[in-house]
């Protein structure tokens, strides 16, 4: 084992570790034989997550650098681990001793030689899965990737896999807060959607040293949501102009006596539900792509990009205040006769309206106030290079 090296090192392989005392020191030993054999300035950072055994004082006698996370969490283990890590190249692994440690130069290679950003190890390239539980074999990681792919249009065959590198620079620009096992998931999504350029190597997971710590059906249901909350015009905008066009339908068939006069009430309910779900349901989309547009995970979006040119605080009171006005003028003409519109038949879009423009108001201040925080720079890191 050599010292760690007093001078910047070049490579900075960080571990969480929470009760990992058989496998911590075979892991330490196998890198810091990596770094020996392919002459490798590089440091080791340990994560400690409130480990209860020997895991502190091994680290403390093998001379790796060693942070405290009294958070729990693996993504609050990782932002404690990375932000202490002090190489130009970062590699997380985990301190279980799965993966293959001695494949750390080709992972370098990959982002030093050839100029990627973002390397992710794949246990599905080269038949490296045998040792995945079933369940995550066949179903979670599998599941996981693919509805990665299909809501951000990346191409990963291995979200979930714990081995990857990456430039010191790129984990700064995506800036991953996942506290738990999703953060995994979400350094990809970010990799991906900051414009990185990305590579995949084939590697093998070994038999785990230890007891796992993940859960399986409560991290994947979080890594379930955060698909889901990182990609708003699919959750939010489909189902949302899905609800609010069956509204608008249903408000037109009142508004031109195409329906029977027994079911007017419940048409004219059902109306204001679907438009006021629909239109909320959108409304909660907005929110997310200020948010988006404020972490600068929605480049080259076209709806943020049209929302973002069109959209002012001004222009979204006047329009919420119009709504309102016309809703209310709405509701008060539907006491006086119309031979061809009952009253009745004009309330429920009148309440709509009255409803979806106040909605407008107070939206429009809150995305207002969400978009002031908007990192400056560009979302796309090649140019930053």
């Amino acid at each position: 084992m050599s010292e760690v090296e007093t001078k910047t090192p070049l490579v900075s392989v960080v571990m969480p570790c929470l009760n990992e005392e058989e496998a911590l020191p075979i892991c330490i030993e196998k890198i810091y034989d990596v770094f020996r054999k392919n002459d490798i300035n590089g440091e080791i950072v340990v994560c400690d997550n409130g480990s209860t055994d020997h895991s502190v004082s091994i680290a403390e006698s093998l001379g790796v650098r060693l942070v405290h996370q009294p958070k729990r969490g693996y993504g609050n283990a990782y932002l404690k681990g990375f932000a202490a890590a002090k190489g130009e190249y970062i590699v997380m692994m985990d301190a279980d001793n799965t993966y293959d440690f001695y494949l750390i130069p080709k992972f370098i290679e990959k982002l030093d030689k050839e100029h990627n950003d973002f390397v992710m190890g794949s246990r599905y390239l080269n038949g490296g899965s045998a040792n995945i539980t079933f369940l995550h074999r066949w179903v979670g990681n599998p599941v996981l990737t693919v509805l990665l792919n299909l809501f951000f249009g990346s191409k990963y065959t291995d979200v979930c896999c714990g081995f990857r590198a990456f430039t010191k620079r790129a984990y700064e620009l995506i800036q991953p807060v996942s506290p738990g096992m999703e953060f995994a998931l979400e350094l990809a999504a970010n990799a991906h959607m900051a414009n990185l350029k990305i590579a995949e190597i084939p590697v093998d997971l070994a038999p785990r040293i230890g007891t796992s710590k993940l859960q399986t059906f409560k991290d994947g249901w979080h890594h379930l949501i955060m698909i889901l909350v990182y990609a708003p015009n699919i959750t939010f905008f489909i189902p949302g102009a899905t609800f609010l066009a069956i509204g608008m339908v249903l408000h037109f068939f009142l508004l031109f006596g195409l329906v029977n006069s027994d079911f007017s009430v419940l048409i004219g309910i059902l109306a204001i539900i679907f438009s006021v779900i629909g239109f909320q349901i959108l409304n909660l989309g907005l929110y997310a792509i200020a948010y988006s547009w404020s972490r600068r995970f929605a480049k080259n979006n076209q709806v943020v990009e049209k929302f973002e040119s069109i959209f002012t605080l001004e222009r979204g009171l006047g329009g919420g205040l119009l709504l309102f006005i016309l809703g209310v003028i709405s509701l008060f003409a539907s006491s006086l006769p119309r031979e061809s519109l009952s009253s009745l038949e004009r309330i429920p879009l009148a309440v709509t309206l009255i409803i979806t423009g106040m909605t407008t108001i107070f939206s429009s201040m809150f995305i207002a106030a969400m978009s002031m925080t908007k990192i400056s720079g560009s979302s796309d890191y090649r140019k930053l290079r």
